[in-house]
This record gives C-alpha cells, sequence and structure tokens, in this order.
C-alpha cells in the first residue's frame, strides 16, 4: 500500500450504512433489495421520446449550459410556477439554483454556510447522507432524537436546549426518511419560532413531499417570515422516477443563492443539459404530473402491504406505519441482536436487503430500514423470505 496522507475531513466521513450492505449482498444472485431508496419505476416513456426527437435538431443538447442560457431558462420558469402553485408565493429567477441532484445542492448550501466547528441539528434518526455532508464541512452534528415512542415525533423541548452560541442551522427532512415523519403544523411553527428567534439557517430536505398517506405536508416554506432564513432543496429523483438523471434545485434567498452557486459551480460545474431538459419536459408535459399521481398511487399500495406483513413478525420487529417518504423503520426486538449483524443474517439466510440504522443516527441503533418503493409482488417474495427465516430461527 501506498504511503499517502489523506486529509483529515476524508478520514472522518462516517459511513452511510447503505453501501457497506450493498457490496456485502452482491456475492448473491437471488437477492432481493429492501434497501436502497429508489423507485422502483422508470423515467415516464414520454421524456426519453421527446428526447430523441429534439437530438435530431439541437446541438445545445450536448454542449455546456449556463445560468441565463435558453436551457436553463424555460425550467426556471415551470419551476417558479410550480413553486408559486404548491407554496403561495412566486419567487425570482435568482431564488432558484439548478444542481446536480437533490444531493449536490445540499452539499453546496452546506459549504457555504458552516464553518469548522459549527453546530448543526439533526433530528435523529435521519438520512445518513446529510451526516457525511456535515463531516466534509467539518462541522459537528447535535442529535436532537425523534420520540419512537410518540411516533417518531420530535421533541421541540429538546429542540430548543439543542441550541447554543454554536448553533448555526438545522437540517429538516420532511417526510423523513428513514422514519417516515410528517412535522404537523404546530410543529413546523414552532420549530420557525426557534429559527427566528435565534437567527439559524433552517435547511430543508423536501426529496418525498408528494409522499404523505394520512395527512397532508406543511412546508415551512408557507410561513413568509422564515422564508428568508430557509434553504429548501428538491429533487426530481422520487417524484418522477429520475434518479439517474441526477437533476435538482435549491430555493432560497438571492443572497444565500449566491454564495450555494460560487460552490456548486466549483465542484460540478452545472447540471448536465440532457438532464435539465428532460426536467424540462416532465414538469411541461401533464403526462409527467399523471406519472407521479400513479407512483404514489403504487407506493400507497406498498406501503399497505409492508406494513401487513410486518405485523406478522411480531416477536421480531416493532414498527410505527410511516405517514410519509417510503420507508418502514422497525426495531429489532430480540436482545442482543444487533442491526449490523441481523441486516448480514438476513442476506446470507434469506437473500433480502435491509439497511442498519446505526448510521442514521444514535436512535437508529437496533433498527433497520426497509424500502417499500417496489411493488406488492416483490415486497411479499421478500417477505415470504424473511417470514421462513424467522421460522428456522424462532424468531415467530
Amino acid at each position: 500500500m501506498g504511503n499517502y496522507n489523506f486529509s483529515r475531513r476524508v478520514a472522518d466521513v462516517p459511513d452511510s450504512g447503505i453501501g457497506t450492505i450493498m457490496s456485502y449482498a452482491a456475492r448473491y444472485s437471488d437477492v432481493i433489495s429492501l434497501g436502497q431508496g429508489a423507485p422502483q419505476f422508470k423515467t415516464p416513456q414520454f421524456v426519453y421520446d421527446e428526447l430523441y426527437a429534439r437530438s435530431k435538431t439541437d446541438p445545445l443538447l450536448g454542449s455546456y449550459n449556463s445560468e441565463n442560457d435558453k436551457i436553463q431558462s424555460p425550467l426556471k420558469e415551470l419551476l417558479i410556477k410550480d413553486i408559486s402553485e404548491k407554496y403561495g408565493f412566486t419567487p425570482d429567477r435568482n431564488q432558484i439554483y439548478l444542481t446536480l441532484g437533490g444531493i449536490g445542492g445540499l452539499f453546496a448550501s452546506l459549504m457555504s454556510i458552516l464553518e469548522p466547528g459549527d453546530e448543526v441539528i439533526y433530528f435523529d434518526p435521519g438520512y445518513p447522507l446529510h451526516l457525511s455532508q456535515l463531516a466534509l464541512a467539518q462541522a459537528k452534528p447535535v442529535f436532537v432524537p425523534l420520540d419512537e415512542k410518540r411516533d417518531w415525533s420530535p421533541d421541540m423541548d429538546k429542540l430548543t436546549a439543542a441550541v447554543t452560541p454554536k448553533t448555526k442551522a438545522v437540517i429538516l427532512t420532511n417526510p423523513n426518511n428513514p422514519t417516515g415523519t410528517v412535522l404537523s403544523r404546530e410543529q413546523v411553527e414552532q420549530l420557525s419560532r426557534i429559527i427566528l428567534k435565534h437567527n439559524l439557517y433552517l435547511v430543508v430536505d423536501e426529496a418525498y413531499a408528494y409522499l404523505t398517506y394520512d395527512r397532508e405536508l406543511y412546508s415551512p416554506m408557507f410561513i413568509p417570515e422564515l422564508r428568508q432564513r430557509i434553504i429548501l432543496s428538491k429533487s426530481f429523483s422520487k417524484e418522477f422516477a429520475m434518479t439517474g438523471w441526477r437533476i435538482g434545485y435549491v430555493v432560497a434567498d438571492p443572497e444565500i443563492i449566491r454564495k450555494i452557486s460560487s460552490i456548486h459551480l466549483h465542484f460540478s460545474l452545472n447540471p448536465a443539459t440532457i438532464s435539465i431538459v428532460a426536467a424540462t419536459i416532465v414538469l411541461n408535459d401533464p403526462r409527467g404530473q399523471g406519472a407521479m399521481k400513479e407512483f404514489k398511487s403504487e407506493i400507497t399500495k406498498s406501503r399497505e402491504v409492508i406494513c401487513q406483513r410486518m405485523a406478522s413478525l411480531s416477536k421480531l420487529f416493532a414498527f410505527n406505519p410511516p405517514h410519509g417518504s417510503f420507508y418502514l423503520f422497525p426495531r429489532i426486538l430480540p436482545p442482543g441482536l444487533s442491526a449490523l449483524d441481523l441486516a448480514k443474517r438476513l442476506v446470507d439466510e434469506a437473500q433480502v436487503i435491509t439497511i442498519p440504522g446505526d448510521s442514521m443516527g444514535p436512535s437508529g441503533k437496533g433498527h433497520l430500514r426497509l424500502s417499500f418503493s417496489a411493488g406488492p409482488q416483490i415486497i411479499n417474495l421478500a417477505f415470504d423470505r424473511l417470514e421462513s427465516f424467522c421460522q428456522k430461527n424462532n424468531y415467530c
């Protein structure tokens, strides 16, 4: 091995846990994945069809795009309309910045506002890549636990107590990945008061905003006086099954957007031109909204199936039905059984991939994340294997 001297920020990046299990399962050919958080649908076919037709006449599809050219402008105009309809205010073009997926927007946002040693409040458990990004920004996560006994609800008193003079921001994933928590209006308003009182940034990840089941999403963007403190990250990945296109955007005050741009530009320039055009097509065509509604309908059915099947494993798991996103986050009941060990055993003995919750914050310890973005047939097949595993190991 070479005698390499790497930066501390790289050495300290926590493992998300997802890649570890995916790599571990690669040895098996007949494995069912309930692990990775990706919708099990293809990008709507009309997007490919229109791109192909345009490729015959538009040389710009294969070229660089810049902030003010005719590739980005149509998508921004559509986003302005979409934001106006969803959030009740009309942003200017300079309040929107196109990014390399939602992750690219979040990373550029955090890098633009955080100094080494800054504290960032992280609702625990939460999306593990946020922790990885905080490590790269050399900031300190401050874990505010969600209360599993209260349906994974946030405790605003604990949030208030967690704020110190070093606190710079709060990260809110709403709906939550992995717990499926959807904040109530009252909770969002409480959060708003804390943000405004302490002059904090609120970094909002709404990748799953379209996926709520038994309650409406009340976004912090609905609160006018809070918008100057919000950095909103959005993505086309989940809503339109465009995970591989790597196209997203952030919405924030123009001054914040300029700083985000100065970071994002230097690690990626801009999103791929063809991805910007694909996003424009899907947002401009009514078939895009139709596909999104169909995706939600199918995932809602899968939620019902996975909750029914999980209930039959009551000696192995306890769980709260999710109110949003497409994950279950059950607690492992048998004592002494760690999440990583169980996840590996489920791969080895049942050929089913699940994700250990340990990497998602301290409250994730002893839990597994299961995605139900696949169809009922796949979920039933996976749970047939899980039930067989339980029977063989006296967990049923």
